[in-house]
């Protein structure tokens, strides 16, 4: 057994998702207070292991497409280095880890795990052939972490927020499914969908998204608890980060829009002033 290769198929890169269930104590005021640490930590973990789970089966399911595609066929299940047996096992060994720890941190926490299990195994399966439904399943993955937040803290975060999160996640989606019909030579061989998702039709539902996130971080900034009101001002940094991603999405050559992204010295900057910005009017104001 090549240790290497199980370590590959955890996505360690991938986890940055699950760093959303820090939302709600920053935006709680509760990210300072290192009683609530422990439980973060280790829901972090579980939702960590629940989501490595969930991408082995994912890869175990699409092991034959997987292996046509100029990236993916390089993952250990689809190139062959670990069978799907010994995956399948390794996948549950880490769910049945995620549920024990879920379950320490409240039945609250462990439902929400068992929903993100679910709907990550529905799309495996089903979700992921069906236009639209497709998109919102994973979307509603971020929504289900920032959920997670909530219940290690036991905060309600703003219906704002949580919309605004569903949003940037349909978003992220959305520019995946166009590099994906673009880099492809028969996209519709790797993912069903692609025979519907033009890019013309992409390009008009980025649009529409890209304005409920800044209406939805808008609504959020103007009924805030915080900042005697100052928080509006951000909202120009918000929209320069988003109007960035977009041209990032339509130009960029490479085969990753988030590596290009994240790269991005405009997109950068502003996300740091923004966070600095929103700490200190939420935290100091």
């Amino acid at each position: 057994m090549n240790l290497k290769y199980y370590l590959m198929e955890l996505r360690v890169q991938e986890s940055y998702k699950n760093l959303l269930i820090l939302l709600a104590p920053f935006f709680s005021k509760r990210l300072l207070d290192l009683n609530y640490y422990p439980n973060i930590v280790l829901g972090f973990a579980a939702l960590f292991l629940n989501s490595s789970a969930c991408y082995i089966i994912n890869d175990i399911k699409d092991a034959g497409f997987d292996a046509f595609h100029p990236r993916k066929k390089n993952r250990p299940i689809a190139s062959g280095k670990i069978k799907k047996s010994s995956a399948l096992l390794f996948s549950t060994m880490l769910l049945i880890f995620s549920l024990l720890i879920s379950y320490e941190r409240g039945i609250s926490f462990l439902i929400i795990c068992i929903l993100l299990f679910l709907n990550s195994t529905a799309y495996s399966f089903f979700l992921r052939n069906m236009v639209w439904l497709d998109l919102i399943s994973i979307s509603l993955n971020y929504v289900f972490r920032t959920l997670a937040g909530c219940c290690l803290v036991n905060v309600v975060l703003s219906p704002w927020l949580l919309m605004g999160v569903f949003y940037v996640a349909m978003l992220l989606a959305l520019v995946k499914r166009r590099e994906e019909a673009i880099i492809l030579d028969r996209p519709e061989l790797h993912r069903r969908t692609l025979k519907q998702y033009s890019i013309n039709l992409i390009d008009q539902v980025i649009t529409i998204f890209s304005t409920l996130i800044l209406i939805s971080y808008s609504l959020y900034t103007f009924h805030s608890p915080y900042s005697n009101n100052l928080l509006p001002f951000t909202i120009p940094l918000v929209t320069l980060i988003v109007l960035e991603f977009i041209l990032i999405s339509k130009t960029s050559q490479e085969n990753g829009i988030m590596r290009a992204a994240f790269s991005n010295s405009i997109i950068i900057v502003s996300l740091l002033v923004w966070f600095i910005l929103v700490t200190y009017l939420i935290y100091f104001c």
